[in-house]
């Protein structure tokens, strides 16, 4: 069996970790001191296997439909989106209508960058969803038409101007709003990084996934625990971040062993995995929902993550079962690759994950 063959549960269990990690800060905890390490799991994660998916597209020879790309995304994006929206509408929960074709475009983050407030709410965690949808517009087309040495060059160079621009960004005039939400691709180009790294010879992946890579990873996301307050809120604090997390998705996509690999890799994992992107579709407008009607709800905390991580969780699983899984086997219909006269589903390319978007 080929690389590209492999199914990859470990990175479907570090998407179950990112997603109760958006419930988490939503409904307990608001400023954890490790926040953005959740933003930044489901960006590397992202820019990672999306690059996999069409680097091993474009090895494997054939004509590349960029095309079916965009329509495969939309086929396991916009139905769930869809039903929020329209829940969102007819309830004109937050004011949603004054705004909604911003988020149906999708540019809620560009949006909430121009009014510097998160209203209408409901829909404010869609901005890391519309960060990479927009990476989603030039990425493949960059991958068809570049070499993979030209694509090292390209992401290293994306990542020193986005650096340059987060560490200057008073000098250079930009407003932290525009900042946050809008130049925010470096974490996806880090996990694209990551991916083209691992991709060499098996001395590269040998270090990256040493278990001294691990462990130093590991205490870099720990940082924010034994040094002052604020430092996990810090630009510092974000640059340490994508590298560590990189280096854990390194490993889970090579596969971990012992107990951290039968955890990313147990039946829960895999489940919560599996309606993630309902989980985070959705956990707005339940949020919505359950606390006008049970007002107590809108305060976080223990009881208000039990019972709508709870709620949550049902319509996610209720929304795959029924509308999301059967919508996406249309995506068989649509193959990224093509050699001579018959199409070859890409399914054969694309691991077997569940898209989860979290905040």
């Amino acid at each position: 069996m080929t690389d590209a063959l492999i199914k990859r549960p470990q990175i479907d269990g570090l998407r179950a970790l990112a997603m109760i990690g958006v419930l988490y800060v939503h409904y307990w905890n608001k400023a954890p001191v490790t926040e953005y390490v959740r933003v930044t799991l489901f960006f590397v994660i992202s820019g990672f296997l999306i690059t996999h998916i069409l680097m091993n597209a474009k090895a494997r020879g054939g004509h590349i439909l960029v095309r079916n790309f965009y329509i495969r995304r939309a086929l396991r994006l916009f139905p769930a989106l869809i039903v929020c929206f329209a829940a969102a509408w007819a309830l004109n929960a937050d004011g949603f209508r004054d705004s909604a074709a911003w988020h149906f475009m999708p540019t809620s983050n560009i949006y909430f960058a121009l009014s510097q407030e998160w209203h209408p709410w409901v829909v404010s965690h869609l901005w890391s969803l519309n960060v990479l949808e927009q990476f989603y517009l030039g990425w493949p087309l960059i991958i068809l038409f570049l070499s993979e040495k030209t694509l090292h060059v390209v992401v290293v160079a994306g990542l020193a101007v986005l650096v340059f621009v987060h560490a200057n960004d008073t000098h250079l005039a930009i407003d932290r709003w525009w900042l946050v939400l809008v130049f925010a691709f470096d974490p996806i180009l880090t996990g694209a990084l990551a991916y083209l790294l691992q991709r060499h010879p098996p001395p590269v992946r040998q270090v990256m996934t040493s278990h001294f890579a691990v462990a130093l990873a590991v205490a870099m996301l720990a940082l924010p625990l034994v040094l002052w307050d604020g430092f996990g809120h810090s630009d510092s604090y974000r640059f340490f971040a994508q590298p560590a997390v990189a280096v854990l998705v390194v490993g889970a996509f090579q596969g971990y062993r012992g107990p951290i690999g039968w955890l990313l890799q147990s039946p829960p994992a895999q489940f919560l995995a599996m309606i993630s992107f309902g989980v985070y579709v959705y956990h707005m407008m339940v949020w919505y929902v359950m606390a006008e009607a049970f007002p107590v709800l809108y305060t976080p905390g223990p009881l208000t993550f039990a019972v709508l991580g709870t709620t949550t969780i049902v319509v996610a699983t209720v929304s795959w079962y029924a509308m999301e899984e059967p919508i996406g086997r249309l995506k068989h219909a649509f193959p990224v690759r093509r050699t001579g006269p018959k199409a070859i589903p890409v399914s054969a390319a694309e691991p077997v994950t569940a898209a989860t978007e979290p905040k």
